[in-house]
């Protein structure tokens, strides 16, 4: 009786056993195919290049599917660190090409997808910029893009994703249609708008006029101790709040339309929701 019983646990340990063993041969070939496998079934293709460039530069980058991220850093080169991932087919890498146009004075990086076949591949970027250059146009499609340093000129955008962005001291353009903003410590003239999504401001000082729209969403302006401007703000549906004291032109003051004077007056401020609050705080 006694070995009677073990037969049925000797044979789940052999089944167990077997499956050990083949799970390992799997993990062989697994290792075999290299840097394309990730996990999942998916496969995936890294990309690594570097090209000199002014601090007085420009630098551009067309993705459709993927994670943006540049960032500034002290050296004179654009380093350009990819990462194709392939879902189920390891040959849908090869219909997605990084192509880079490099000179002296801007480089720029398109992310091509052949016409002819559905890939489900996204490419995520991370990017090093010199400090100063000029971002003169990054978008995407569907991917955040987060933009972080010491900028001059920003323009970026996407449809569905959101738009992060820290350090900037010239004239920024940043819009997307399902997604939020937020900039913060930049100082040039700053335009931001999107569809669905809520707008973040956050500035040590109002240098510069500031032009921020969006239709489900709120809007928050972020300064410092002081906030002196023209502020134009207007909701369909929402409240209008400030910390700072205002002097109103003419008639116009409610709880959906604010226009006045901002401290001693100086940029415009032009904030614009439909659905959602808008928020001048400290």
């Amino acid at each position: 009786m006694q070995i009677k019983k073990s037969i049925p646990a000797l044979m789940i340990y052999l089944a167990l056993l077997w499956a050990a063993v083949g799970l390992s041969a799997a993990c062989d070939i697994v290792a075999d195919a290299g840097s394309f496998f990730a996990s999942g079934n998916n496969y995936r293709e890294d990309f690594q290049k570097s090209f000199p460039l002014s601090q007085n530069g420009s630098f551009s980058l067309k993705n459709t599917n993927g994670y943006i991220h540049v960032s500034t850093w002290t050296k004179g080169e654009v380093e350009i660190k990819a990462v194709k991932i392939a879902k189920r087919r390891k040959e849908d890498l090869d219909r997605v090409r990084i192509e880079v146009d490099a000179r002296a004075d801007s480089v720029s990086v398109d992310t091509v997808y052949e016409k002819r076949w559905n890939l489900r591949v996204h490419v995520d970027y991370d990017i090093k910029v010199p400090e100063g250059v000029r971002l003169e146009k990054v978008r995407s499609t569907n991917g955040d893009i987060e933009l972080s340093g010491r900028f001059a000129d920003v323009k970026a955008s996407t449809t569905n994703g959101d738009l992060k962005l820290e350090g900037a001291s010239g004239h920024i353009v940043l819009s997307t249609t399902n997604g939020g903003i937020k900039a913060s410590e930049v100082k040039g003239p700053v335009d931001a708008h999107t569809t669905n999504g809520s707008i973040l401001i956050d500035l040590r000082s109002v240098e510069s006029g500031i032009d921020a729209e969006t239709t489900n969403g709120s809007i928050t302006l972020k300064a410092g101790a002081e906030l002196n401007a023209e502020l134009r703000a207007h909701t369909t549906n929402g409240r209008i709040r400030t910390d700072f004291p205002i002097t109103i032109q003419g008639l116009v003051q409610s709880r959906k339309t604010v226009e006045g004077k901002l401290g001693s007056g100086g940029p415009t401020i032009d904030l614009r929701t439909t659905n959602g609050s808008i928020t001048l705080s400290r």
